[in-house]
């Protein structure tokens, strides 16, 4: 009987001991990533910066800590609705199934979508809307919002960027009024919600031609389409004097009016964006400076949008590569500045959804560390105040 008593205390503790195990593994774990139940990339804190940030990052330098590329396939995380005040997007010449996915992952609102008017007026006059019709209901149908630039006009014998064809104002008023009419959301042609007159092609021109361009681009699509969002160009050069000068020469000039916000492109020559290097400008320092002219002129409250910037892991014409490491820590970096601007309003980073294009965060082999830094970025703010 002692036997049979002692027998079955035993069976009943293994039992309990076994459902104790079970039940202690289904409960999740802090340690574990909800990526595909694998650890993410380790990242150490960036050292921080003298004054102390809303985001409780910023930094003066980055030194560059290892960590191994860990290849995972992301999993779908809690999705919260796009909304048009988000401030996070991405540049991409690509907007597909795969781009809907990627941003389920990383809850990004934005795409900035870009395609030659040269791809679109075949013939003088006469306009292909097949490509961009197709991705505006696609873009539309998954909640994301879009912002098009009406960049790359040309002519027999130019080339977007190799010799660029500058627009006359009335070539641009057309184009502009043919897009806002047929995206304006009431003619069953789907939403572009935000345009940009030009793209960095417009670097090539000398500052006081862009102001009567602006202004064609501008006016044209307001007249038909007055809740579309109208801004700049993106200037791609770091140079801070063409920084100066081109936003100087448009508020001089009296085109302040024509755009809802300003523009700039960031690649810095692939240097450190927490700091200055000869005439590659501190992110602070270019933002700031930008903003500093348009108060200057009466426009202080008026929005910058940053519509590319992006740090590349493989050599590119004139910019620095960087490791895996770096390309993560400079993102956070820049979101952080960014959120903690005041002034900056929305953030599109390049790139994503681009093959193996050295910028992308999420080549074809799978998101790199900047991916997951991102990610958990937007999940801490969605929103800016």
């Amino acid at each position: 009987m002692v036997l049979r008593t002692r027998y079955i205390v035993f069976l009943v503790t293994v039992i309990l001991v076994i459902v104790t195990a079970t039940f202690i593994l289904l409960l999740p774990s802090p340690s574990r990533s909800s990526l595909s139940g694998t650890s993410l990339p380790s990242q150490s804190p960036p050292p921080q910066r003298g004054k102390k940030s809303t985001f409780g990052i910023g930094f003066t330098g980055h030194k560059e800590t290892p960590v191994s590329h860990v290849t995972q396939t992301p999993t779908s995380a809690a999705h919260a609705p796009c909304t048009a005040s988000s401030p996070y997007g991405f540049t991409t010449i690509n907007a597909d199934t795969q781009l809907v996915a990627d941003y389920r992952q990383l809850n990004v609102c934005w795409l900035r979508y870009q395609l030659h008017e040269s791809d679109i007026e075949t013939i003088k006059g006469v306009y292909d809307w097949g490509q961009l019709d197709t991705v505006v209901a696609a873009m539309n149908a998954a909640g994301i919002h879009l912002d098009f630039p009406l960049e790359c006009f040309e002519s027999p014998g130019s080339t977007c960027f190799g010799n660029p064809y500058e627009p006359s104002p009335t070539e641009m008023a057309a184009f502009a009024t043919q897009l806002a009419m047929r995206y304006d959301g009431k003619h069953g042609h789907g939403i572009i919600e935000a345009f940009e007159i030009g793209n960095e092609e417009y670097d090539f021109y000398s500052p006081s031609s862009y102001g009567p361009i602006l202004q064609a681009g501008y006016q044209a699509i307001k007249a038909v389409y007055p809740q579309a969002i109208v801004g700049m160009y993106g200037s791609f050069t770091s140079s801070l004097s063409q920084t100066r000068d081109l936003l100087t020469t448009i508020y001089a000039t009296g085109y302040g009016s024509y755009m809802d916000f300003m523009n700039f492109h960031y690649y810095n020559g692939g240097n450190d964006p927490a700091v200055t290097v000869g005439d590659h400008p501190s992110f602070d320092l270019k933002w700031q400076t930008i903003q500093a002219i348009a108060a200057q002129y009466g426009f202080a409250n008026k929005p910058i949008w940053v519509t590319e910037v992006g740090w590349t892991i493989s050599p590119l014409p004139g910019i620095l590569a960087v490791s895996l490491q770096l390309q993560a820590q400079y993102l956070t970096y820049v979101m952080s500045e960014a959120a903690n601007s005041g002034g900056i309003k929305r953030v599109f980073w390049f790139t994503i959804d681009y093959g193996n294009q050295g910028n992308s965060i999420y080549p074809i082999p799978g998101p790199l560390p900047a991916f997951y830094s991102l990610q958990k970025f937007v999940q801490q703010h969605p929103q800016w105040s």
